[in-house]
């Protein structure tokens, strides 16, 4: 690489990029330089580009303590110039088509070189959008339509004119196309909208960032989501507020998209949502120097979660072109789907079931099991794939009798039942060896005791939403680790092991989704009322080599502790 190719903000020490900047503020020099961490020439152009409007705003909030945070000029002021944007754009668009239509005889040639021509400029301001690093153009850009609107000049900051800047050139490109569609036969977009509507819509056309964000939370918060999934969407939300600033979202690009995309690849680990909120995403990068990064595949969780959002602004009518976060996940790790979702293996299942709890009934430290899912929470993972949280809010009459099978029903027709998705609505036959083992008497024991609007465990308690959490703990620490089990093991590997042994009876798509809970066909009812073959198939599972040693329930008095009893 040439040293005239190098841009002059960017330079190089131990093969390693640093970013430098120099500032002139009221009459004092800054100069501001940052390793950036990387040996990479289009990593650190990427970071430079995006430090440089980072700078810029810093720079200007100094003497400028009243401006909004972020740098986002005053809302008024913002539809003053997009006002005067839209009319330019007629301008120039009518300047342009008129060159073409009044000129001399034409031919095809003429027209493809215009045509070639229209797409080159095109494309050169797209890439001075993109790259936008050519800070000593700004105000000569931004004069265009600030000439017309000279009361705004004196509250404005250098950041200010750089995005003005960008608005201008984004308007030419829209002009160039519209003359490019007008040539062909086709209209331009300020042909078929009345001027008066879009003067009196001009207020509402305008959609912040933050608005749009609270807007999503309030419509997601109806859809009954765990509060750990809430928590997710709020980090990754915050992200994006932390990295695009609040901007009207319609000057959120496909080009900053596709850097949004790129700068997971490199974000720290354990970014707290609150201050992704109050500090711009590059300056806690920049703070934090941080040597782990998150994994990739929570940076395409991050990725696809955002583009959710944004797909929700362009379904609803609040952005006004295409998606700008693109669909392609960041290449992960080679690593086989097995691998990634572990199932416990027979010879780790022993282990847990030939555990005091489940052959002798003798707690950790006290004579009889201390609570009821102690015991039962495995079982029921092991023979029935249910996920962890669906097994800890049962209630009694969860536990119902179809046709002849008795089956687990998974519903949310209870306090605090949730369905994971809506196919998440099912039935699951009983294995024969949870029969025997006890499981349906336990059921009409506790319902005599407590009736059938009870849960099965309530002394399980809800940590973030998820009932499954203080189990799952409990059950790495006092089974996994203390029986020798593979480290990966965990209640949720249960669920993946039933999975892998009704694959290997051959189980068709139908029953796995069924069974599983898992997206199957739109037809028919999810709660069957004949439930036969998939009994069937239940019971064709071979578990008896790994629940031989258990000894089977006997009454309530096995338990310490039965629904908030003592015993």
């Amino acid at each position: 690489m040439t040293s005239n190719s190098i841009p002059h903000y960017l330079y190089k020490r131990n093969h390693t990029w640093w970013f430098r900047k120099r500032f002139v503020s009221q009459g004092n020099a800054i100069e501001y330089r940052l390793s950036l961490q990387t040996a990479s020439f289009q990593r650190a152009r990427l970071l430079a580009l995006r430090l440089q409007t980072l700078c810029q705003q810093l720079v200007a909030s100094l003497g400028a303590p009243k401006k909004q945070k972020n740098g986002v000029m005053e809302k008024s002021a913002q539809e003053q110039i997009r006002a005067k944007l839209r009319a330019k754009i007629a301008e120039w668009t009518a300047e342009e088509t008129e060159h073409w239509f009044c000129g001399a005889t034409r031919n095809e040639g003429d027209l493809n070189d215009y045509l070639e021509t229209l797409d080159m400029v095109v494309s050169d301001l797209k890439e001075r959008i993109a790259y936008d690093d050519k800070p000593s153009l700004h105000r000569v850009e931004a004069s265009a339509v600030l000439d017309e609107l000279p009361h705004l000049k004196a509250t404005l900051s250098e950041y200010d004119y750089q995005v003005i800047a960008r608005m201008v050139a984004q308007a030419k490109v829209k002009s160039l196309q519209d003359t490019r569609a007008i040539i062909l036969g086709g209209d331009a977009d300020w042909l078929t909208t009345s001027p008066v509507s879009s003067q009196g819509t001009s207020r509402s056309d305008v959609h912040f960032l933050s608005d749009m964000i609270s807007k999503y939370q309030a419509e997601n918060a109806s859809k009954e989501h765990s509060q750990k999934s809430q928590d997710k969407y709020a980090h990754s939300l915050a992200l994006t507020f932390s990295f695009f600033g609040n901007v009207p979202i319609s000057e959120i690009s496909l080009s900053s998209g596709r850097e949004f995309r790129e700068l997971l690849a490199s974000l720290p680990e354990k970014l707290k949502t609150k201050e992704m909120l109050e500090t711009p995403l590059l300056e806690l990068i920049s703070k934090k120097k941080a040597t782990k990064t998150i994994a990739t595949a929570t940076a395409n969780d991050h990725l696809e979660k955002v583009r959710r959002f944004f797909q929700w602004m362009l379904d609803t009518g609040y952005l006004p072109d295409d998606n700008p976060i693109p669909k392609e996940p960041l290449p992960e790790p080679k690593q086989s789907n097995k691998a990634a979702r572990h199932a416990i293996s027979d010879e780790d299942a022993v282990k847990v079931f030939n555990h005091q709890i489940f052959t002798e009934h003798r707690g950790l430290v006290t004579k009889k099991i201390q609570h009821p899912h102690h015991f039962w929470l495995p079982l029921l993972c092991l023979f029935t794939g249910i996920r962890p949280n669906e097994a800890c809010l049962l209630y009694v009459d969860d536990i119902e009798l179809v046709g002849k099978a008795w089956c687990i029903r998974i519903d949310k027709r209870f306090d605090e039942q949730k369905l994971k998705t809506p196919n998440a609505l099912r039935y699951i036959p009983l294995h024969k060896c949870l029969l025997e083992i006890g499981f349906v008497k336990y059921v009409h024991d506790l319902r005599s005791l407590v009736g059938g609007n009870s849960r099965l465990f309530p002394e399980i308690k809800a940590i973030k939403g998820y009932h499954s959490h203080k189990p799952g703990e409990w059950f790495n620490r006092n089974i996994r680790d203390k029986q020798g089990l593979d480290p990966s093991s965990t209640l949720y590997t249960f669920r993946h092991a039933f999975r892998d042994k009704l694959v290997m009876l051959n189980a068709t798509d139908e029953y796995l989704n069924r069974l599983m809970g898992h997206k199957g066909s739109p037809y028919g009812s999810s709660l069957l009322t004949d439930v036969t073959c998939m009994k069937e198939l239940i019971d064709r599972i071979d578990f008896a080599g790994i629940v031989q040693g258990i000894k089977p329930y006997a009454n309530l008095q096995d338990f310490r502790n039965v629904a908030g009893r003592t015993k």
